[in-house]
Formats: C-alpha cells, sequence, structure tokens
C-alpha cells in the first residue's frame, strides 16, 4: 500500500458536501494537463466521473507558487454531486479516501467543539489553589476558564477573541448546536474572566505559573501560579467580550447576563480615564506574552459592543472617531511614531477590529446613518477581495499572505472575512474561497496533512501539546497551527530551513512554532465550519 508521505495528490481528506465546490490539487508527479483524472467509489473501485487536468494558467504556461515550490494542478469534480465514499485516481496513483454526503462535517465539528470541554482548567483537581498577584502579597482565587495552548496558562485575550468566536457561530446558525451546550461552555470561559478583574474595573492579562513546565499533566502541575499585570488589550477585550457574551443569557439567566454588563461598563469606565497600558512580560515571568503595541483596535471593539448591549449613542460615536482617527494615521506614516498605526478588519487576537464592524454591520437598523454604514461594508468587501485576488494566485487557494506562526488559524480568520463579506454582498466566490480555506486545512495543501487530530488519513501524531505528551496519546480535534515560515523553534531552525513557506511544517513536539495547538485557532476553525454548513 502506497505509503501517507509519498502522496502527491491532495484532497479535503473528510470530503465535501454534495454541492460544494470540490477540487484536487496535483504534483507534476501525479500527472499534468495532457491526463485524465477518475473519480472512483471507494469499495467498489468503479469509475463515476472523469475529467482532465488543468494546469493553473489557461495557456498552458508553467505556474510554480513560491510559497509551494513546485507546480501543482488541479482536478475539479464539482459537476458530481452522488454521496458516498471516493478517491482520485491517476494512472496507479490513488488519493486518500473522502465522502460527499450532507452533514460530511458534523462529527469534524463536534470534535473541534469538544476540545474546549477538554481544556477546562481545573477539572482533575488542576491549578485549584490562590494565585498571587505579581508584585503584592496578595493572593485571588481565579480557578477556571480553559488552558490556552500547548501550555497551561490562561490568558484573557486569546479567551477573548475565543469567546467571540463561538458565540457568532452561535448566533448565526444555532440549529446546528444540537449535541453540544456552546452557551454553558463560554460560560465556564465568562465565570473565570470575572474573576480576573480588579476592583477598579481593569483586568489581570493572564495567570500562569513563572515557567512553562514540562509535558506533564495539569493535577502534576505544582508551581506557584501568578497573575500578571493588568493590560489595557486584556480590559479592552473583556469588555467587549462580556459585552456581547450578556445578550446571550438574557432568557435562560437575567441575573449572570446583567453581571456580565456590569462589569463590561466597569472595565470601559477604567479605559475611559486611563491611557493604553501595554503589557510587557515581567522579568520574571517567561510564559506566553500575547502583547499589543497598538491597541486601538481592542478599545473599538469594546466600545462596539458596550453600544450593541447599551444603545447608548456615546459609545457608537467614540468606536467611530477611534476608527476614523486610526484609518487616518496609517495612511499617514509620516514618521516613526505612526509607523505603528495599522488600521485592519481582523478577526485575530491581535486584531480585533473586526469583531466590532462586524457588530455595527449586523446592527445598522440601530445605526441610523447610511453612509457610515456604507463605510464599514466597504471596509469588508475591499479586504475580502483582496483575499480573493491572494487566493486567485496560490496554487491551492491559500488566501492568506500570512507565513507565520498559527498560519492554519489565520487562513480560518481570513476565512471569517470572507463569510463575512458574502452576507454582505451575497456573492459566491467569497463564500467558495472561505470553503477552500477549510480544504486547505483538511487536506488540500502541500504536505497531504489533514491539520486537525484524529481526523482523515494523515493527521499530526505529536503536537506540541502538554496533555497528549504526558498521556502520549493525542487528544482529538485540535487545529494545529500549521507552517511557519519564521521558524521560531529550535527544531524548525535545524530541520526546515530554505523549505518553501508552505512546507515549513513538523509533526513533532518539539515545534511549537509549527505544531503546537490553542483555543483561538480551534474557534476560528469552528466559527467557519458552522457558515460553510456541516
Amino acid at each position: 500500500m502506497e505509503k501517507a508521505q509519498e502522496k502527491n495528490i491532495f484532497i479535503n481528506q473528510i470530503g465535501y458536501l454534495p454541492e460544494d465546490k470540490k477540487i484536487a490539487f496535483l504534483t507534476e508527479a501525479a500527472g499534468n494537463q495532457n491526463c485524465t483524472f477518475e473519480l472512483c467509489e471507494a469499495n467498489s473501485k468503479k469509475i463515476v466521473f472523469s475529467g482532465k487536468i488543468r494546469a493553473k494558467n489557461d495557456d498552458g504556461s508553467k505556474f510554480v507558487d513560491s510559497a509551494v515550490g513546485e507546480e501543482i494542478f488541479t482536478a475539479d469534480f464539482s459537476d458530481f454531486s452522488q454521496e458516498g465514499q471516493f478517491f482520485i485516481r491517476i494512472g496507479e496513483q490513488e488519493s486518500f479516501p473522502f465522502e460527499i454526503k450532507s452533514q460530511v462535517y458534523k462529527n469534524l465539528y463536534y470534535s473541534a467543539l469538544n476540545y474546549f470541554n477538554l481544556s477546562r482548567c481545573g477539572q482533575n483537581f488542576c491549578h485549584t489553589a490562590d494565585a498571587e498577584i505579581y508584585g503584592t502579597n496578595e493572593t485571588k482565587n481565579v480557578q477556571g476558564g480553559w488552558h490556552d495552548a500547548g501550555d497551561y496558562g490562561r490568558y484573557i485575550v486569546p479567551t477573548a477573541k475565543t469567546v467571540m468566536d463561538l458565540l457568532l457561530a452561535y448566533d448565526s446558525s444555532k440549529e446546528v448546536f444540537t449535541d453540544f451546550d456552546i452557551l454553558k461552555e463560554v460560560r465556564f470561559a465568562l465565570e473565570w474572566m470575572l474573576k480576573m478583574q480588579r476592583e477598579d474595573g481593569a483586568v489581570y492579562h493572564k495567570v500562569s505559573c513563572y515557567h512553562f513546565c514540562a509535558f506533564i499533566n495539569p493535577e502534576d502541575e505544582k508551581d506557584k501560579l501568578v497573575i500578571s499585570p493588568i493590560s489595557t488589550a486584556a480590559t479592552a477585550d473583556f469588555a467587549g467580550s462580556l459585552a456581547f457574551a450578556s445578550k446571550f443569557y438574557q432568557k435562560e439567566d437575567k441575573e449572570f447576563a446583567q453581571k456580565l454588563l456590569d462589569a463590561a461598563l466597569k472595565a470601559q469606565e477604567y479605559l475611559n480615564h486611563h491611557d493604553d497600558e501595554i503589557f510587557i512580560n515581567p522579568p520574571e515571568i517567561t510564559t506566553g506574552s500575547y502583547g499589543d503595541r497598538n491597541v486601538s483596535d481592542e478599545r473599538y471593539f469594546a466600545l462596539c459592543a458596550i453600544w450593541d448591549a447599551t444603545e447608548n449613542p456615546e459609545y457608537l460615536k467614540k468606536a467611530l472617531e477611534i476608527r476614523e482617527n486610526e484609518i487616518s494615521l496609517s495612511q499617514k506614516k509620516e514618521n516613526e511614531t505612526e509607523k505603528k498605526h495599522f488600521w485592519h478588519e481582523g478577526f485575530g487576537w491581535g486584531l480585533m477590529a473586526g469583531f466590532g464592524t462586524e457588530i455595527l454591520i449586523n446592527n445598522s437598523q440601530k445605526i441610523g446613518d447610511e453612509e457610515t454604514v456604507q463605510k464599514l461594508k466597504d471596509a469588508i468587501i475591499k479586504n475580502a477581495d483582496a483575499s480573493v485576488e491572494t487566493a486567485q494566485k496560490s496554487a491551492f487557494l491559500y488566501a492568506s499572505r500570512f507565513y507565520g506562526w498559527g498560519s492554519n488559524g489565520a487562513v480560518c480568520d481570513q476565512a471569517h472575512l470572507l463569510m463575512l463579506a458574502f452576507k454582505i454582498t451575497g456573492k459566491t466566490e467569497y463564500k467558495t474561497i472561505a470553503k477552500a480555506q477549510i480544504d486547505y486545512v483538511l487536506g488540500c495543501n502541500p504536505l497531504n496533512y489533514c491539520y486537525v487530530t484524529c481526523c482523515g488519513s494523515k493527521s499530526p501524531e505529536h503536537p506540541h501539546h502538554r496533555p497528549s505528551g504526558a498521556a502520549k496519546k493525542v487528544m482529538p480535534g485540535m487545529l494545529v497551527g500549521g507552517p511557519c515560515a519564521g521558524l521560531n523553534d529550535e527544531y524548525a531552525r535545524t530541520h526546515l530551513q530554505n523549505l518553501p513557506a508552505l512546507k515549513c511544517y513538523a509533526d513533532t513536539e518539539p515545534s511549537y512554532s509549527t505544531n503546537e495547538v490553542a483555543i483561538y485557532w480551534n474557534s476560528a476553525f469552528v466559527y467557519v465550519l458552522s457558515q460553510i454548513g456541516l
């Protein structure tokens, strides 16, 4: 049997909805534009569809994507919609098997969601001790929340982004959340976030031990817990995500909903009276930082969410003022100080403006100013058009120019942007390219990996994830970070030098810059799955 790593045909290893755009990718070793591909039933091997392989350039001239390093061809079988299990065959070479069926992503979806439940802190009696507040003799109970990534730290900034992804997914696709209580899961994180607020409204940035631990179970990490100082990013992200969340709990628990909104308003009041407080790890603490030089997008996001929750026009006015000012500064860039200004309607932990703008667009009828609403929509459409253009120039329809740490999460965030543009315009191309990012993550990539653990025919077996490492068994449903051309860990620098960007990946525990997992990558993945259909 052909070894997984020798496959030269790249397919979404989970499969496709019957109406999906369905494209397999292949190297020159599998075929060229003069070859025919065959779609075969998995069991009988009967040919059910065939077609011509296409080169990237219609004129037959060679196209090599520098991020891939070789010419890639395509086999389009979108016209075939029969349900079943299939594989692509070209000559004697076969792809991994895949399915075509309705609800093809349902099991994957719930596996990705269950990752959050498995990542809860405080279960199995881990991290139950009070944490010391850095620089003081005080301690505080901050039990709860999700372990952020491959380590056991808990961070406000990525948790807020995760909460937003999950609630937006739930808000637009409530009918798919039949087998998983998303509001209960998100509430677990929100209750921890409430514990991280100071009496004056400011929010502590994170809680962790002073240093990363070995690959042990969370209950075996016995080092002292420390709460890092407050930051504007944490306080604003806290305010925005709690204000947004408050609406979701009005029916089932009005008291909790009010508690969330009150805490958000308290955080905003602190922000109103304090200049930016940029987080930098104290010298004694070496766990993840999630620092952010420009927190205007976080302030904007907070004001948008609080306006939506309260309908107080002052919050909207302040939010739009921040946006216009930052856009103006980012366009000028006349001196070194202004170069730090970069406005982008993004959906990453460090680029939260997209969430604010999405809130405004979704509530445009309350704004009442058509010109303002159109500006917001135009910004999303402009960014989405740039993503489409990038994808069309990519061998694998990869819609991002980001090849750094967490590239898989980044393409899911890019798909989020594209789906918002689709909702605004109804232009199907946006949804098609958004879906292509899921295809990429699930196997349509130059390394033929389904980057979600325990899914597909070839998935990561050695993620940088302490619970998996301690158990010597990979936890399912985790989206790994993926290729990182920055080579940000020693293993990557030693073994991945001089490779094309989208091949800078190693399925090995030491390579944290390519094979770590994170709650905010999984949440971005969950969001896009909820939008494209299960």
